[in-house]
C-alpha cells in the first residue's frame, strides 16, 4: 500500500512540473512577458492612412423654399351684355393679343337700341332747329364722331338765336312799345286808366312769355345732352357685343410682348350669356404666362437674409436636372402668425412656356457668399450611431473631433462652426483607414508618391 502511494505522488509531481514548463516555453516563444499587452497599447505599430488639409473656400449661402407658379396676370374676361353667342374666335391653349376678339354676341337688339337713341336725338334737335348730320348706317365709331360734333355745335350755340326765343323777344318788344306809348298818352290825359292798365298787363305777359321760351329752349338743350349720353350708352353696349382681350397697363417686370394664353373657355356657340344682378358673366379665363410668379413661404428666421432683387434657382419635377432662374420682386411686410412664415414673390422668365401656372416648384434663394467656409474632403467624414466625426492628425496620433456637416459640393463638405482650436485651415484630416482608428492611435501618412516607406505623422516627408 505504501508503495502505491509513493508512485502516485511521483507521477503528480512530474505532471505539475511538465505543465509549468510548457507554459514557460510558450511565453518564451512569443517574446512577451505577462505584463506585455499593456505595453503594446502604447507602442503598437502606427496605422497607415491618407490625409488631406482643411481648406477655406467661398460658399454660396442659400435659403430653401417651396412654392407655386402663378401667371404674371390672370384675368377672367366677362361679357358686359347678355345675349346669344353667335361666334367663338378662340379656344383653350390659344395665344391671344390684347384687343383681339374672343367671341361675338348677337348684336341685333343693341343695334336697334342705338337707332332708337339716335332718332330721339334728332327729334329734340328738330324742336329748336339744331342741325344734326344725317346718318343711315349707325356704328359705334360713327356715334363717337357724331357726339363730338354735336357737342361742339352746342358750345357755339346761342340760345337767343332759337325761333321760339326770337318770337318771344319780338312780342315783348312790341308790348313794351305799346306800353310806353300808352304811358305817354296817359300822362297827357288822352287815354283812360283802364286801357293803360291793359297795355301794361300785355307788356308784363310778353316778358313772362319770353322768359318761358328761354327756359323751354334751355330744357331742350339739356334734353339733347341727355340724349347724347343715352346714345353713347347704346353705342357702348353695341360695342360690348364683341368680347375683346383686355389691354394691360405696363408695370415693372411685365414681359415686353403682352400676350395671354387661353386657360379656360366657359361658354360655347349658341349659349345665351346672362349677366346676374350687379355682376357680369364670365366667358374666358386668360393667363399671361411668358413671365410667371413663384409665390413661396419663407421661415421667419430668414427675414434678415432674404431681400428683394436676390436670385432664385428653381427646380421642377417635370424637367429633372434643369435650373430656372428667378428674381425676388416682392416681399410681404407681415409674418403669418399661424405658421411663422412670410410670403415672397419671384419673377421667372418663361418665354417658351415650359413652366405652367399652378405648378409646384422648389427653389434656393441665393442670399450671400461666405468667403471663408471651412471644408474637408467628403471621404474624411464618418457618420455612425447618430454622430458625425472626423479624425485629425496631431502629434503623430489620430484625434476624434465631432463635427456638423453643412453644404456639400463635388468631393467636399463644409463643417459648420468648427472649433478653431480643433480644426483650422491646414489641419490634416484622415481620408482613408478610419475603420482602424480610435482616439489616440498612432498613424503613419501614406505619401502621394512612392517612397521608401510610410512616414509617421508630424515627421518631415522626403524631398523629391
Amino acid at each position: 500500500m505504501l508503495g502505491v502511494i509513493l508512485v502516485v505522488g511521483v507521477v503528480a509531481i512530474f505532471l505539475t512540473r511538465g505543465f509549468y514548463t510548457s507554459a514557460d516555453s510558450a511565453l518564451a516563444g512569443s517574446g512577451q512577458a505577462a505584463t506585455l499587452p499593456a505595453e503594446a497599447s502604447t507602442d503598437r505599430d502606427p496605422v497607415t492612412v491618407t490625409v488631406a488639409p482643411v481648406s477655406l473656400r467661398p460658399i454660396q449661402r442659400t435659403v430653401r423654399v417651396v412654392g407655386t407658379f402663378v401667371g404674371y396676370d390672370e384675368v377672367t374676361v366677362t361679357a358686359e351684355v347678355s345675349g346669344r353667342v353667335v361666334e367663338l374666335r378662340h379656344d383653350v391653349g390659344d395665344v391671344v393679343q390684347p384687343g383681339e376678339v374672343l367671341l361675338k354676341i348677337d348684336p341685333t337688339d343693341y343695334r336697334l337700341s342705338l337707332e332708337e337713341a339716335w332718332r330721339a336725338l334728332e327729334l329734340d334737335a328738330a324742336r329748336i332747329g339744331l342741325p344734326v348730320p344725317v346718318i343711315e348706317d349707325l356704328t359705334p365709331e360713327k356715334v363717337d364722331a357724331l357726339v363730338g360734333e354735336v357737342r361742339r355745335m352746342q358750345g357755339r350755340f346761342d340760345i337767343n338765336s332759337l325761333p321760339p326765343v326770337r318770337r318771344a323777344r319780338e312780342q315783348e318788344d312790341n308790348a313794351r312799345k305799346r306800353y310806353e306809348r300808352a304811358k305817354l298818352l296817359r300822362e297827357q290825359k288822352v287815354m283812360n286808366q283802364e286801357v293803360f292798365e291793359e297795355q301794361q298787363t300785355l307788356y308784363v305777359v310778353a316778358g313772362n312769355n319770353r322768359e318761358q321760351a328761354e327756359m323751354d329752349s334751355r330744357a331742350v338743350l339739356a334734353g339733347i345732352k341727355h340724349r347724347l349720353v343715352l346714345l353713347q350708352i347704346a353705342a357702348e353696349k353695341l360695342r360690348d357685343t364683341e368680347v375683346l382681350v383686355p389691354k394691360p397697363t405696363r408695370r415693372a417686370g411685365m414681359p415686353e410682348k403682352s400676350e395671354y394664353s387661353v386657360a379656360h373657355r366657359k361658354v360655347t356657340e349658341g349659349e345665351v350669356v346672362k349677366d346676374s344682378a350687379g355682376a357680369a358673366a364670365a366667358v374666358f379665363q386668360l393667363v399671361m404666362d411668358t413671365v410667371l410668379k413663384m409665390n413661396a413661404a419663407v421661415p421667419e428666421r430668414f427675414l434678415g437674409e432674404v431681400k428683394v432683387g436676390q436670385k432664385v434657382q428653381i427646380q421642377v419635377e417635370a424637367y429633372p436636372g434643369r435650373v430656372f432662374e428667378g428674381t425676388i420682386a416682392r416681399m410681404s411686410p407681415a409674418v403669418d402668425p399661424a405658421n411663422r412664415t412670410f410670403q415672397v414673390e419671384a419673377l421667372v422668365s418663361n418665354p417658351v412656356r415650359e413652366l405652367r401656372p399652378g405648378g409646384f416648384a422648389e427653389g434656393d434663394v441665393l442670399t450671400r457668399v461666405d468667403p471663408q467656409a471651412c471644408t474637408v474632403p467628403l471621404e474624411s467624414v464618418v457618420s455612425f450611431a447618430g454622430t458625425t466625426k472626423v479624425f485629425v492628425v496631431r502629434d503623430g496620433k489620430a484625434r476624434v473631433v465631432l463635427v456638423t456637416p453643412g453644404v456639400e459640393g463635388r468631393g467636399w463638405v463644409e463643417l459648420l462652426r468648427p472649433d478653431p482650436k480643433e480644426i483650422a485651415r491646414g489641419t490634416l484630416v484622415v481620408t482613408s483607414g478610419q475603420s482602424q482608428l480610435a482616439d489616440g492611435i498612432p498613424v503613419a501618412i501614406r505619401q502621394p508618391r512612392a517612397t521608401s516607406g510610410p512616414t509617421r505623422a508630424g515627421a518631415a516627408a522626403p524631398r523629391d
